[in-house]
């Protein structure tokens, strides 16, 4: 079944297929080659979704797209002006700041990318910024948001592993500020030697007006976290509170989304939350083919067999990942490599938390990288330049990311340091 699953699956990826289709449609025929009733599949399909931690991809999607056309990034846009525009090449460092933000309120590096990208680019360009720069800043800060809570591929490989969702939120924070850290690092060495402008430092009281405008904004990632650390609410339930908060900012307080808009909105947010939703079910007929098969059990055989044990393992784990990162999305590789990768890890002793989190890690870098790269397309379109033309200056983005990865992933400490602390994990 294994060897028809994964056949059918390739080869209909290169004929170009959606991945949901060449996963269903592989999976379909392996129960047939199995001699199993096709009726396994929805009834696959519908009992991995009976998963109440799901309920927050939705939620956080909608969430997300009331903040991104709220007036919320823009607001949050100034603070980060007012905070480091003053130093050299300070609208990269804006962009930066302003991406770790608004990743704390967003859940997805896609929303992150377009809203900050759709303000940044069009201003970096106009203070004489190469556009190619602009879009690779871009890109390569909506790869590092991908690690400040609250994420949808952690809620799905938290989902998937049973693991704490509120543990993996934390566990994003030291590793994603550090990486905004390096890549701010990077963009003041760059902009030094290429003579970029700095914008004009605020006074104290245009920096208390930003943040008298943005704290609302802000305050919805202290309210999300901080309701799982205290346990007043779940994840899930989290991301509920997200989206009554960000429609009361967006529609009732800033009054900038208008009661019209609301249905395109709702429509957006339901065909992206219902696109991943969709791979997520078939993914649990994906699995139970590859568990039936026991290729889980022969791989973690496999792996602790290997010279180098632990060491070996976590490197082929990043070099696997940052490949798959390069063809496809981030919850999808999560759903089709976890089931074999994560029996793996346990029993090499590795904590889960910290696995889940240079997993996403590595994923987020994938967001960043060519072909598929999603961040990459966004910021292209915004920017109307072509992809490629982006390659250049975001790769030293992409290797000062790589670098940190390698860091965290052998240093357990920067992903265990804050649930340890916060909630004695």
């Amino acid at each position: 079944m294994a060897f028809t699953l994964f056949a059918i699956f390739f080869i209909l990826l290169l004929l170009g297929a959606p991945i949901v289709f060449a996963i269903g449609v592989g999976t379909a025929f392996a129960l047939l080659v199995g001699g199993i009733p096709l009726e396994v599949l929805p009834q696959k399909v519908f009992s991995g979704l009976d998963n109440f931690p799901y309920l927050a991809v939705p939620l956080f999607v909608l969430a997300g797209m009331l903040m991104e056309t709220g007036g919320i990034s823009k607001r949050i846009v100034e603070l980060s002006n007012a905070l480091v525009g003053h130093i050299r090449g300070g609208m990269g460092m804006v962009v930066m700041v302003a991406t770790i933000f608004f990743s704390d309120i967003s859940g997805s590096s896609a929303a992150d990318t377009a809203a900050i990208g759709s303000i940044m680019i069009p201003a970096m360009k106009k203070r004489g910024y190469p556009p190619n720069f602009s879009a690779a800043l871009v890109t390569a800060a909506g790869g590092m948001g991908v690690l400040i809570p609250p994420c949808l591929t952690m809620v799905v490989f938290g989902s998937l592993t049973n693991t704490s969702i509120g543990a993996l939120f934390l566990a994003g924070f030291v590793p994603g500020i550090s990486m905004g850290i390096i890549l701010m690092i990077l963009t003041y060495i760059i902009a030094r030697k290429r003579n970029y402008p700095r914008e004009e430092r605020a006074n104290f009281q245009q920096l208390l007006r930003a943040g008298k405008r943005s704290f609302l904004s802000l305050f919805m990632g202290v309210i999300i976290l901080g309701g799982i650390i205290l346990g007043i609410f779940t994840a899930t339930e989290a991301a509920a509170v997200a989206v009554i908060y960000g429609f009361f900012l967006s529609v009732v307080f800033y009054r900038e989304i208008k009661i019209t808009q609301l249905p395109k909105i709702l429509w957006d947010a339901a065909t992206v939350s219902g696109i991943v939703m969709l791979v997520v079910g078939i993914s649990y007929g994906f699995g139970w083919v590859i568990a039936k098969e026991m290729i889980p059990m022969k791989m973690a055989e496999f792996m602790t067999h290997l010279p180098g044990g632990k060491i070996v393992f976590l490197f082929a784990v990043n070099v696997l990942l940052l490949i798959m990162g390069m063809f496809f999305d981030a919850s999808l590789s999560v759903i089709v490599l976890i089931p074999i990768l994560f029996p793996v890890a346990v029993k090499l002793g590795l904590d889960p938390v910290h696995f889940g989190t240079f997993v996403v890690m590595n994923l987020g870098i994938g967001f960043t990288t060519p072909p598929y790269g999603i961040s990459l397309f966004i910021a292209s379109g915004i920017a109307k330049i072509p992809m490629s033309s982006i390659i250049k200056p975001i790769l030293p983005y992409i290797l000062a990311m790589i670098g940190f990865l390698l860091v965290v992933t052998y240093v357990p400490w920067f992903s265990l340091v804050l649930p340890k602390l916060l909630m004695g994990y």
